[in-house]
């Protein structure tokens, strides 16, 4: 069995699926999980925003935010980490802020979360 991922996002989120998968599979097994599930969340400011302020009593919109779930694996053999949740248009951003790949600016974040989940 083989790492797994879950994207939800908008209509309009403007990355390639196929990449965003790849780059969490490859932060899953540089973390060491194998035979993991991540559930990726991508969202605007006001959601991210808010999400931060409900769960974390901040009141800033943050690229990232990590809401781990087990350390034991399930019935079906998967050990379930979390969610990750990447406001896209901070991702965005922070491409021209950084003036690097936004795909590159994504596999930081996602080894970020994930090191975050498995903190917990």
């Amino acid at each position: 069995m083989v790492n797994k991922v879950l994207i939800s996002h908008n209509k309009n989120w403007g990355l390639d699926e196929d990449r965003v998968l790849f780059l969490a599979k490859k932060a899953m097994r540089e973390a060491g999980q194998k035979e993991a599930e991540l559930s990726l969340v991508f969202v605007g400011r006001k959601r991210a925003g808010d999400l931060n302020k409900k769960y974390r009593k901040m009141s800033y919109v943050p690229q990232v935010l990590s809401f781990p779930m087990k350390t034991e694996r399930d019935k079906d053999g998967r050990i379930r980490i979390g969610d990750i949740v990447i406001c896209t248009e901070k991702l965005k951003y922070e491409k021209f802020f950084l003036k690097k790949d936004l795909y590159e600016v994504l596999e930081g974040w996602l080894k970020h979360g994930t090191e975050g989940l498995l903190k917990a």
